[in-house]
Order: C-alpha cells, then sequence, then structure tokens
C-alpha cells in the first residue's frame, strides 16, 4: 500500500471516528438538556406552591423588597419564564439550582415571603447572580434586561438590591448544594412513582372494568339463554297442546264415521 492510499484511509477511519464522537456528544449535550428542564420544572412547581401557601399572607414591608413587586401578576408563568431565561442563556444545570439557594437565602435572611406579585424579578435577579458567579461566558446585561422584561436600570438595582439583602453571600459550600440537588432529586423519585402508581390504578380500574364487562356480558348470555329456554318450553307446550286438540278432534271424526 503507497504512502498516499495510506493516508487516505487514515482520514477514513478518523472521520468515522470523529462523527461518533460527533453523535457522543450529541446524545449527552440533548441529555443534559433534558435534566436541566426537569429541574427547573421542579423548581417551578415548588415556587408555585410556596405562592399559593402565601396568599393569604400580608405584604412584606421591607422598604427594599417594594422594588422586585410587580403591580399586575405577570402574564407568563413561572416555569415559562425559568425555561425562557435558561433556553437563551445556555446555563448549567447548576446554575439553575443556585436560583433556588440564592431566593431561598434572601427569604430566610429578611423574613421575606413569596408571592405571585414579587417571584418573577425575584428569579431574575437571583439568575443574574448565579450566572456571574457560577459560569465562566455570559453576555451583556442589555440582552439579559431584554430577555428578563425589564429596563437596564431596573435589572442593574434589582442586582445592587439583591446583593446587599443577601449581605454579598454569593458562595455555597458543596455540602449545601449537595442538599438541595438531593432533595429536587427526591421530589423527582416522588413525582416518577406517584406517576407509575396512578399508571398502574388506571390499568386496575381498567382491568376491573374489563372484567365486570365480561361478567355482565355472561350474565346477559346467561339470560338471554334462559329466555330463549323459557321461550322454547312455552312454545313447546303451546304445540303439546294444539296436537292434543288435533287428536281430540280426528278422534271425535272417527266417532261420527262409525256412527
Amino acid at each position: 500500500m503507497s504512502d498516499t492510499e495510506d493516508t487516505e484511509e487514515f482520514i477514513k477511519i478518523n472521520s468515522i471516528s470523529s462523527k461518533k464522537k460527533n453523535v457522543i456528544t450529541e446524545i449527552s449535550e440533548e441529555k443534559d438538556e433534558l435534566m436541566k428542564i426537569s429541574t427547573i420544572e421542579l423548581i417551578a412547581d415548588l415556587f408555585v406552591n410556596i405562592c399559593e401557601e402565601n396568599k393569604t399572607k400580608k405584604s412584606n414591608r421591607n422598604f427594599l423588597l417594594k422594588s422586585f413587586k410587580n403591580k399586575n401578576i405577570p402574564s407568563i408563568s413561572i416555569k415559562d419564564y425559568l425555561l425562557r431565561l435558561s433556553k437563551h442563556s445556555r446555563v448549567n444545570e447548576s446554575t439553575i439550582i443556585l436560583i433556588l439557594i440564592y431566593i431561598d437565602r434572601l427569604c430566610n435572611m429578611n423574613h421575606f415571603f413569596l408571592s405571585y406579585y414579587n417571584i418573577h424579578k425575584m428569579i431574575l435577579a437571583a439568575f443574574i447572580l448565579a450566572i456571574k458567579y457560577n459560569e465562566e461566558n455570559y453576555y451583556l446585561m442589555t440582552y439579559y434586561s431584554k430577555l428578563g422584561g425589564v429596563s437596564l436600570s431596573e435589572l442593574n438595582n434589582l442586582e445592587s438590591e439583591y446583593l446587599l439583602l443577601i449581605g454579598y453571600k454569593l458562595f455555597v459550600q458543596t455540602k449545601l448544594f449537595d442538599k438541595y440537588y438531593n432533595d429536587l432529586m427526591s421530589l423527582k423519585n416522588d413525582e416518577i412513582e406517584d406517576e407509575e402508581n396512578s399508571e398502574d390504578q388506571e390499568e386496575d380500574e381498567k382491568e376491573g372494568n374489563e372484567n365486570g364487562n365480561e361478567k355482565r356480558e355472561k350474565n346477559n348470555k346467561s339470560d338471554d339463554l334462559k329466555n330463549n329456554k323459557d321461550l322454547i318450553y312455552e312454545l313447546y307446550q303451546k304445540n303439546l297442546k294444539m296436537e292434543n286438540n288435533i287428536n281430540s278432534i280426528n278422534n271425535k271424526r272417527e266417532d261420527i264415521k262409525l256412527k
């Protein structure tokens, strides 16, 4: 084999190997994205439950927290808002979990509670801090202001006030991060288990309905058979009576002939 053929064979083998690596990378990225979306959905559900529980509570009195309150409840849902921020920022799943940690930290340090009126701006501010703390690359603030639906000056103000409220404590210990992560995974497993139990229950109900239908069908067939037997017996009795009448008439005719 010539040097040219060796080179072509080498390029061919490596190009195939490169394609395989690209496929593996794409699969891995897709899996990571699905995991991130699942985590976002869990966090969104958690925020919704908290906001529902806090509906009856009085508004927060801390004057700094007024910056985070909207006059009206935003039309975009909490889940869609988180998905939008994540999708157009290409952040890691760990950054999403930091949002939850930072919001929890602010609430605990300031006796602050979440509501549908403030959760979106809280998420946006925590999101900016999480990106700057956890991501190697990020966009300009003008980009995030458009993405979050607020002006640049308001976003800068939200960021600075948030930092003040948490005492500039952005560092998260590995042990604490793992606790939040494991708690989320537990929620995920509980949801999966609930879905499986629900599916099993539906199958049992379906099977029960099918068994009930079979039983009713058998009973109906049994009733039909019984009715048919009764009808046949009734016809038999009529035929027998008719035959007796015919025999009686024939006997009378014979007696008349003999006379």
